[in-house]
């Protein structure tokens, strides 16, 4: 299953560099999970859940929350088997993991770049796939998303903690690991310092390395 995973903090480019990166591989783009739309929608409904259920556990509520928003979250297309709501409530962690895993890996089969989805985690132990982390210090991000963004540095400021905190839950809940584990990726690179079209450029070159590698 040979393909690329990134993941990329609020304003590191990831959203910038995942489409390129596919594009000069020729590979098809599977989109980030956590969107800025679920990462609002996440926060709300969190924030409910937390004062609504104080007696359920923390898992328990995130994926009582993330369930209706499974289609948006996994991608699920028409032709795709929808993912069983009433499971992934039920027993909330394996069901919802188990599709979001089927749907990674039907897209690597022939090769391809995930943005996000827990990529790195769920592919942890495959050598075919690069895994790749953008990040930066929060206040380069967040300069970083406003200008790639085109809004305003207080909207990016406040927007930065919710989507960082939402994708690491998402990453956390699934897998139990740190989003910014070292040993969850073999490439890591500062996106705020590189510049996003050289990001693109190493991480092209480290994975064709790579597949020669392993050939």
């Amino acid at each position: 299953m040979p393909g690329v995973t990134i993941s990329a903090g609020y304003g590191a480019g990831g959203s910038y560099v995942a489409p390129a990166v596919a594009a000069a591989l020729g590979y098809p783009l599977l989109g980030r999970a956590i969107s800025l739309d679920v990462a609002a929608k996440l926060r709300v409904t969190l924030s409910e859940a937390e004062e609504g259920s104080p007696h359920r556990s923390r898992v328990d509520r995130f994926f009582s929350v993330l369930a209706p928003l499974a289609g948006g979250v996994l991608g699920v297309g028409t032709d795709s088997s929808p993912v069983d709501i009433a499971a992934a409530v039920a027993d909330p962690e394996q069901p919802f993991r188990e599709q979001a895993e089927s749907i990674m890996r039907e897209a690597l089969k022939a090769g391809a770049v995930i943005h996000g989805r827990a990529g790195a985690a769920a592919f942890v132990n495959d050598p075919s796939i690069l895994r790749v982390r953008l990040f930066g210090p929060v206040d380069a991000r967040i300069a970083q998303a406003a200008r790639l963004r085109q809004v305003p540095v207080d909207e990016a400021r406040t927007i930065q903690p919710e989507v960082d905190r939402a994708r690491a839950h998402y990453v956390r809940r699934l897998y139990n690991v740190d989003i910014d584990a070292v040993d969850l990726y073999e490439l890591h690179l500062n996106s705020t310092v590189i510049p996003l079209d050289a990001c693109v450029d190493l991480i092209v070159t480290a994975y064709r390395a790579l597949a020669v590698a392993q050939a």
